[in-house]
């Protein structure tokens, strides 16, 4: 038997979400048209949102913006949040899908760590170890993430005295790796062979948070030639689809920066 819900207050959170960062101010009219509504009954709402604190009449008094006040439960959401739990149907949809081992990483300094992780279960494969920093330069995992950094970061990573090699065949170069990144940045992928470990292949894809900056990667890796550089692309689309969902539980836009342009990709 379906739940009887109350339609003036689904209403009232379908108003709410219609505000986004592209969006800041909307109009009685936009919020008529946006729900469907005569404009009376989009004012009555309205006019009532703004009595409880959670909306607000914009300075020039010809539209509506979110109240301040919401910014109270952005704490509260963030709390309770576990970005591997909320990962983990992902990681093993992913895992099932490409036959092989998926991970979520997450950004800690100049490194990504290993927070969630579901291994193939073929015989011959990639186990990582949660927990364990891997330097951002030197997977696919990591340049996913470090792809999109600020600028200034960046150029005090590739400066690092510390941008090793942990194969003899991880890029270290400043320039060849700034121009891995910017394709990557370009496209919204990553993909890396022999990087951080012989005889492995990755694909990752970042994950951004709700002020839409990059705060982990999801991605799957396996052993060559089993997972072939083909097969590693194909996964591509099934990963940004994931990405693009948790990024949206995690309160990311459709901006105009690399997260506008890695979840339109995913659509």
């Amino acid at each position: 038997m379906a739940t009887k819900t109350l339609q003036s207050l689904e209403r009232g959170i379908d108003l709410l979400f219609l505000f986004s960062e592209e969006k800041p101010t909307l109009s009685l009219e936009d919020l008529s048209q946006a729900l469907k509504l005569p404009e009376s009954t989009a004012y009555r709402l309205a006019a009532t949102l703004c009595k409880k604190g959670v909306l607000a009449r914009s300075a020039s008094g010809k539209g509506y913006e979110l109240h301040a006040s919401l910014l109270r439960l952005l704490a509260v959401v963030r709390t309770h949040i576990d970005i591997g739990s909320l990962a983990l149907p992902s990681l093993e949809a992913l895992a099932r899908e490409s036959g092989e081992t998926s991970q979520l990483c997450l950004l800690q300094g100049n490194e990504v760590v290993c927070a969630e992780a579901v291994c193939s279960t073929n015989t011959i494969r990639f186990m990582p170890e949660k927990g364990r920093p891997v330097p951002l330069h030197t997977s696919a995992l990591g340049r996913a993430v470090l792809a999109f950094l600020p600028e200034n970061f960046l150029i005090k990573y590739l400066r690092r005295p510390g941008l090793y090699a942990v194969t003899p065949y991880t890029v270290t170069e400043p320039r060849k790796l700034r121009a891995i990144l910017a394709q990557i940045c370009a496209q919204g992928w990553a993909v890396s062979f022999q990087q951080n470990l012989l005889g492995a292949r990755g694909v990752a894809v970042p994950i951004f948070d709700h002020q839409d900056q990059v705060i982990a990667s999801l991605g799957i890796s396996g052993p060559h030639p089993r997972f072939s550089d083909r097969r590693a692309r194909s996964l591509v689309p099934s990963l940004q689809a994931h990405a693009r969902s948790l990024s949206r539980a995690l309160g990311a836009s459709l901006g105009n920066g690399g997260v506008g342009r890695m979840l339109r990709r995913a659509r």
